[in-house]
């Protein structure tokens, strides 16, 4: 396949009905291709990418745990007290204290017992408190009862804002303040963070809602509901980015952890962790086949298992997340390949379901031939 078929198939996007989007891909460190498709303005290019933000989080949180700092294993409530006597739902409604303990591990892999709800009372009150910030918030998430005891089950929730809260609690730093020191500014990320910054404003992307079924994207004023208050730094879902900036995180990864500019990310033993799926298979049965069909998730997102399944050409290990706008990331070590592919659209069940693999596959196909 052509560099020229990419370029088609992107160009395309708009008959899709996503107005806007661009893609990046490198290897070896070296940036092969960028193209932009349907933004007029090329300097309006920053997104709010709503839960790519979780690669950012798992990446602050391992590096404390290279540092010994962190364990795995060790229980959440060592960090956040409130996490100490925690009750779960019954199957009858009624609330028991939980007979397990949530651990950091399974708030990597989204196994807490926790929900994705914004609208619990307690969540409600935490967040009308003056100067209220990521612990603050965090801590009222189990003042109501878990959907399940810790590790029983896979469910997509705001355990990555929990971790979130951990690494500010361990390296005794605000949350956004330990990113930006240890991530975003050595890899030279300068258009990164949360709370997109009042000067900024003017390069935010256009944002859309798309009406699947008829594929229309509707142009709705830019939001992220997840920035619950201006001192909460939400790990799963606040990061504002752009297109070659995420590229410089992945790229970072794909080369085993250490940039091209020499800053070791991450150990490299640690990114092979990243490359193995940590589910059981009671918790998969939580996780989405419908989407994600041969992979599972790890430390770091999600970890393609199975190619006979996924109908994936990238190699066992790739790993990566997208996002509520339709973001996609991609890593892969093992050929030194990173992609990312930029958009902001919220509901487009169409780019999870079909998008986001056509991408991928596109890719392996452009620069190895497949």
């Amino acid at each position: 396949m052509s560099v020229e078929e990419l370029n088609k198939y992107l160009d395309e996007m708009p008959e899709r009905g996503i107005p806007e989007c661009d893609l990046a891909v490198s290897l070896n460190g070296e940036l092969v291709y960028y193209r932009t498709v349907g933004r007029e303005d090329l300097d309006r290019n920053i997104c709010l990418v709503c839960s790519v933000s979780k690669i950012t989080t798992c990446v602050s949180a391992l590096r404390l745990v290279e540092e010994g700092k962190l364990g795995l294993d060790d229980p959440v409530w060592k960090y956040l007290p409130a996490y100490r006597y925690l009750t779960v739902k019954q199957k009858d409604g009624s609330v028991k204290p939980a007979e397990k303990v949530m651990t950091v591990r399974h708030l990597f892999l989204m196994v807490g017992g926790l929900n994705y709800s914004l609208s619990n009372p307690p969540i409600l009150r935490a967040c009308q408190k003056e100067g209220a910030g990521t612990v603050d918030i965090v801590n009222s998430f189990v003042e109501s009862p878990l959907d399940f005891e810790p590790g029983d089950k896979f469910q997509y929730s705001l355990c990555h804002d929990v971790l979130a809260a951990v690494v500010e609690v361990v390296s005794g730093e605000r949350f956004a303040d330990y990113a930006k020191k240890n991530v975003f500014d050595p890899l030279g990320m300068s258009d990164t963070g949360y709370h997109l910054p009042e000067e900024l404003m003017p390069r935010l992307c256009r944002q859309y809602v798309y009406a699947n079924g008829v594929n229309v994207a509707n142009e709705v004023t830019p939001y992220n509901k997840y920035i619950l208050t201006p001192d909460y730094d939400s790990g799963g879902a606040g990061l504002y980015t752009t297109t070659i900036d995420q590229l410089k995180l992945l790229t970072a990864l794909a080369l085993g952890g250490t940039a091209k500019n020499g800053y070791r990310l991450l150990n490299e033993e640690t990114v092979k962790m990243c490359e193995v799926g940590q589910l059981n298979n009671q918790q998969k049965l939580g996780f989405w086949p419908q989407r994600l069909y041969g992979y599972s998730w790890g430390l770091c997102g999600r970890v393609h298992e199975r190619p006979v399944l996924s109908d994936s050409l990238s190699p066992i290990g790739e790993f990566g997340w997208d996002g509520a706008t339709g973001p996609y990331g991609l890593v892969d070590r093992q050929n030194g390949l990173a992609l990312y592919f930029g958009m902001h659209m919220y509901g487009t069940t169409y780019i999870y379901n079909q998008g986001h693999g056509s991408i991928r596959n596109k890719v392996y196909q452009t620069f190895f031939g497949k």
